[in-house]
């Protein structure tokens, strides 16, 4: 018998991201204190090291050109201009700016070594990422490091100052003056230290009030100036986010004629056959209705076999569309249904809960991919127990079939894994297989809740996908 064992944890539907509070209000800057410092603390040696090193190599490079070896040695400078780039990004990061997204580095492992080696010639985000590294960062780390250490200074004056001159900072030996110039001096100094305790406290505390401002104004400098030399172009995204809707597009396109193929051909091998079946025993009933009584009555009653076999079939069939129980009581009770009419126990384990609100175009397509790897799971794994788990987080319902069968599961062209797939990525959602031979098999579907990219797949294939088994 069929099990199916659904918990009973809360529903938690995906839901906006909470908004992010002003990263300039006070309390944020004060936050952000910390790895402000462990950011702008060592960037002028950093980026002075950087520098030097990038204009040695290029300077180098410069002298042997007339040589070969002086553009390998200039591709190299710019190779390590792109590595110094990519850790300066990973700096910014930890620092609490925007995260930079980085190019996307173009390689040809199929090309000449020679062609590797000087590609980067060719590419203009390699001698921008040289002219940050030995150019602009140094003047920009100068800058805040100046301005950084008369404010870190002011803030130590306002400390140590006052405590100066109340423990009488005087009281240290300085050679070359007489006991009468000490007493002079002395009694000046008396007489401004109030002004100067004054003049040092009020600096030092607006010093130290401005300082996450001035810290986080710096960094927000640092990685303003980066963007445009180390991050990716607008319209490099751009072309990114047009290809990756195009793919999505032709997936579900690749998907929607897969899965009318297979239904044309499941309903021509299966009900079309026992129709034309039952057409010819109803005809052979009525020629011999008169003649032969009882067999005409045999005939009658395999035509109703028949009948019955082709609704079965049908109704099979009909599975590959959404059901009545799936748009009336929503996925959970749906998946619930198929889990119990699985021929292998299936157990469910689902966060979705009765009520849950989904997407229709998520929720059809979950029970799709649900009911695809059940069945293929019973048809070709020799397993003995299937879970599905069901899960809605972080904007996406990720579903999850695994069974504790042999294994082998493969994606071949025009069967029913490479279906699923081109229905997850016209959803703009991904497919993940993992099963070794010898099992077991666990396959996972991520399916956006927002921003669905992409219409809707008809069922995909449910031809075996599995590799032959002795």
């Amino acid at each position: 018998m069929t099990t199916a064992s659904p918990t009973s944890a809360p529903a938690t539907p995906a839901s906006t991201a909470p908004a992010v509070p002003d990263s300039w209000s006070y309390g944020a800057v004060w936050r952000r204190v910390p790895r402000a410092l462990g950011y702008l603390v060592p960037t002028f040696l950093i980026a002075i090291a950087v520098s030097a090193i990038l204009t040695s190599l290029v300077s180098g490079a410069a002298s042997l050109l007339v040589f070969v070896v002086g553009i390998f040695v200039l591709s190299l400078t710019l190779l390590l201009s792109r590595y110094a780039g990519a850790f300066e990004i990973a700096r910014l990061r930890f620092s609490g700016e925007a995260p930079i997204t980085p190019p996307e580095w173009q390689s040809d492992p199929t090309a000449v070594w020679w062609k590797r080696w000087l590609r980067p010639l060719a590419n203009g985000r390699y001698w921008l990422a040289l002219l940050h590294g030995a150019v602009i960062a140094p003047i920009i780390a100068t800058v805040s490091f100046v301005v950084l250490t008369v404010w870190l200074s002011l803030t130590v004056v306002a400390i140590a100052v006052p405590i100066a001159l109340a423990t009488r900072g005087l009281q240290f030996s300085v050679e070359g003056y007489t006991t009468a110039d000490w007493v002079v001096a002395e009694g000046r100094l008396e007489s401004l230290a109030p002004a100067i305790a004054v003049t040092a406290i009020v600096l030092g505390v607006v010093a130290l009030l401005t300082l996450p401002y001035v810290l986080r104004g710096f960094t927000w400098l640092h990685a303003a100036i980066a963007r445009p030399f180390l991050g990716r172009f607008s319209n490099e995204q751009l072309e990114r986010q047009v290809s990756s809707l195009f793919t999505s597009r032709q997936a579900a396109v690749a998907a929607e004629g897969s899965a009318l193929r297979r239904i044309e051909r499941d309903i021509h091998d299966g009900p079309q056959q026992r129709l034309i079946r039952l057409q010819m025993d109803l005809a052979a009933a009525e020629r011999r209705i008169a003649e032969n009584p009882e067999e005409a009555r045999g005939l009658v009653a395999d035509a109703r076999r028949q009948a019955q076999d082709a609704l079965d079939e049908l109704r099979n069939l009909s599975r590959g569309f959404a059901p009545p129980l799936l748009l009336d009581r929503g996925l959970f009770a749906a998946l619930e249904s198929l889990a119990s009419r699985s021929s292998i126990p299936v157990a469910l384990e689902s966060q979705l809960g009765a009520t849950a609100n989904l997407p229709d175009e998520v929720a059809r397509n979950a029970y799709f991919v649900a009911s695809e790897l059940i069945a293929n799971a019973a048809k070709h794994s020799q397993a003995t127990r299937i879970t599905l788990a069901v899960v809605a987080e972080d904007g996406a319902l990720t579903i999850t079939v695994s069974d504790d069968g042999t294994g082998g599961a493969i994606e071949r062209t025009g069967h029913g894994l490479e279906g699923l797939r081109d229905r997850t990525h016209g959803l703009g959602g991904e497919l993940a297989i993992d099963s070794p031979d010898g099992g077991p098999t666990v396959v996972r579907a991520t399916l956006p809740l927002v921003g669905v990219s992409g219409a809707s797949a008809p069922a995909a294939d449910r031809t075996a996908d599995r590799e032959p088994r002795a």
